[in-house]
């Protein structure tokens, strides 16, 4: 692995294949069989400058100026664990088509071979309505951070302050209820269709409570690593992903999605470790 990562970098169980070198530039690809293996994975990837790229959000032709590791789910990441009768526990690399067998209706528009991780990265799949990231099920979501810290993400009710207690999120959710605040913010709100790669309607719901997990619905790979998700059945598929924007919208957008989403890029992974919104594939960023 010369030039992209050293030797041995792969844990227990999983394999890491040197793919190409195009420019100067590497790209491997690791099966991860451990998420013990991740907090090393990450070290090594912020001490050599190689972005961690999510499976089928980006290749190594969209990354941009450096060397990328392409990290995909393996057999022993996958499954889930019954919380009662309404909801599960599952594992980042559990496919749809698991999910789909077990009667959760939200993910029965969804393709099948995707993974679970894949699938909360991916906007196409989640209600695009403002306000409505409820309807996905997802619940909780437990979170690597680009720094190395890990946090369970999830439920943010007026009388739970447990997440501020969090040192990964005692900077970080102040930071983004203070996003809600900006003018520009509030028109996309009152838009048919939310049009920003980041979810922030997530912390200003039309259904349900607020949820930081719901943040993250559609984010590309670029904000955390997903290490395991608590997702609600839902009984019906009630999400709604083809609403559509005016001119006048679209445009808006256009012009200030670039300060939105850089301010909340900036919060999460300000030394870009994860991909960035413009180098994922077409139809991954944003709306």
């Amino acid at each position: 692995m010369a030039g992209l990562l050293p030797p041995g970098t792969a844990g227990a169980g999983s394999a890491l294949m040197e793919e190409q070198e195009t420019d100067g530039y590497h790209c491997a690809r690791i099966v991860l069989q451990n998420l013990d293996d991740l907090p090393a994975l990450r070290q090594l990837c912020q001490e050599y400058d190689v972005a961690m790229v999510l499976e089928g959000t980006a290749t190594a032709a969209t990354i941009i100026g450096r060397s990328c590791l392409i990290v995909s789910a393996g057999s022993r990441l996958s499954g889930t664990e019954a919380l009662g009768e309404h909801a599960c526990l599952a594992l980042p690399g559990t496919t749809v088509a698991h999910m789909q067998t077990l009667g959760y209706e939200q993910f029965s528009h969804v393709s099948p071979e995707l993974t679970l991780a894949q699938w909360l990265a991916m906007p196409q799949w989640h209600d695009c309505r403002p306000g409505c990231t409820a309807n996905s099920g997802l619940e909780r979501v437990h979170a690597l951070f680009a720094d190395g810290q890990t946090a369970v993400l999830g439920g943010f009710g007026v009388n739970d302050e447990s997440p501020l207690r969090l040192p990964a999120l005692q900077r970080l959710i102040p930071s983004l209820f203070e996003q809600l605040s900006d003018p520009d913010i509030a028109r996309c709100a009152d838009m048919p269709r939310w049009p920003l790669a980041y979810r922030l309607d997530a912390l200003k719901p039309r259904l349900g409570d607020i949820n930081l997990a719901q943040l993250f619905l559609g984010h590309g790979g670029t904000l955390i690593w997903c290490q395991e998700l608590v997702i609600r059945r839902m009984r019906h598929n009630a999400i709604v992903t083809d609403a559509v924007l005016s001119d006048a919208d679209r445009d808006f957008a256009a012009g200030v999605h670039h300060h939105i989403e850089g301010n909340i890029k900036a919060l999460f992974d300000p030394g870009g470790l994860f991909v960035y919104p413009d180098e994922l594939l077409s139809g991954e960023a944003g709306w």
